[in-house]
């Protein structure tokens, strides 16, 4: 699956998670914090749990791409390269390939 999510004017932690919430049609519960990033984006191939509404399949990767990082936000870029790493890292433990190939453009 592919997804493009542009990052333009996205220059605090409060609305990076505002963007994400969007994009992948988190729960209005969604906490704003790297535990509730984690936890949502984690669930990605678990529909199930409702915790996004956009969903891969057990065996798919979603080749996510942003446009417009911002690379001089030292807390968005630690935040969101932490949060893809912990999810991978959660699918690798779950002996499945890693749900998000991340592409920074």
């Amino acid at each position: 699956m592919e997804m493009t999510i542009d990052f333009i004017g996205v220059n605090t932690a409060d609305k990076m998670h505002k963007k994400l919430k969007h994009a992948f049609g988190f729960p209005n519960f969604y906490g704003a914090n790297i535990h509730a990033l984690i936890d949502c984006l984690g669930d990605i191939r678990y529909p199930e749990y409702g915790m996004s509404e956009v969903t891969v399949g057990k065996n798919e990767v979603l080749n996510l791409t942003i446009k417009n990082f911002p690379y001089e936000n030292d807390i968005i870029m630690n935040v969101f390269f932490l949060a893809i790493k912990s999810v991978n890292e959660k699918s690798i433990n779950r002996h499945e390939t890693p749900s998000i190939h991340l592409i920074l453009i």
